[in-house]
């Protein structure tokens, strides 16, 4: 009786050890998996914030390019004070507009790595994917919804240097008809 209470101890001993071995090796996987998960989607988040970034900057130099070519032509009219000033004034709009949307697409890469963490450390790895999937989708969102921003906000800033144009070009006919009879 006392050897089958050892031999019941001793199996039981072994079934405790097999369990734990199986068990470690089972979180060394998820470890491994959620590393991968992670890498993965900072990976997909840096790149989308690089092409948001880029994006940006080359709507920028579009941007100033019209603002150049504006500033160029009301220069060779009457009143380039006033539009110098009234130009300057939409392009300091336009930085902070740029400024905004890259705090934002910043924002939500930090909201998106602060989520990474979280998931890191959270047990069920499938519910990390699907979260980490969703919260991708939304940082996408959020970058083509800055870039749609920053766009309407170049063709805003182009059609008002054209307007304004337009208005000095009027103002400048008027001045030299009047100034030469004409």
């Amino acid at each position: 009786m006392e050897e089958n209470k050892k031999d019941i101890m001793d199996q039981a001993g072994d079934m405790a050890a097999k369990a734990k071995e199986v068990a470690t090796e089972k979180l060394a996987d998820v470890k491994e998996e959620a590393a991968e998960a992670v890498a993965n989607l900072k990976e997909e988040a840096t790149e989308k914030l690089a092409e948001a970034k880029e994006k940006m900057t080359e709507l920028a130099g579009e941007a100033t390019e019209a603002f150049n070519t504006a500033k160029e032509k009301v220069s060779e009219m009457i009143d380039t004070d006033k539009i110098k000033a009234e130009a300057a004034e939409k392009l300091a709009d336009a930085k902070a507009v740029a400024g905004n949307i890259a705090g934002e697409a910043t924002e939500a890469f930090n909201t998106a790595k602060a989520k990474v963490t979280e998931f890191v450390n959270a047990e069920s790895v499938a519910e990390f994917k699907n979260e980490a999937a969703e919260k991708l989708g939304d940082l996408k969102e959020d970058a083509e919804e800055a870039l749609n921003k920053a766009k309407d906000k170049a063709n805003e800033l182009a059609g008002e240097a054209e307007e304004a144009v337009t208005q000095v070009a009027a103002k400048a006919k008027g001045f030299f008809a009047r100034l030469f009879g004409k």
